[in-house]
């Protein structure tokens, strides 16, 4: 399992994943999970992308 962390507005968020051939598995902070075609992306790459979305998300759903 790998780490990656993305720091927005001074808060630190994490998510753990896993690539397993060419799937990625990427483990979200509320406990939710995503799965990607990585097709010869970098896994960790990938996976902050998710993880990018996630807090974008989660910071708009704070603001309504």
């Amino acid at each position: 399992m790998h780490e990656c962390v993305f720091t927005h507005n001074g808060v630190e968020f994490s998510a753990d994943y896993e690539a397993c051939g060419d799937v990625l598995l990427v483990f979200l902070p509320d406990d939710s999970s995503r799965e990607s075609l990585l097709k010869g992306r970098d896994p960790h790459a990938v996976a902050l992308e998710h993880l990018m979305f996630y807090v974008h998300t989660w910071e708009d759903d704070a603001e309504r």
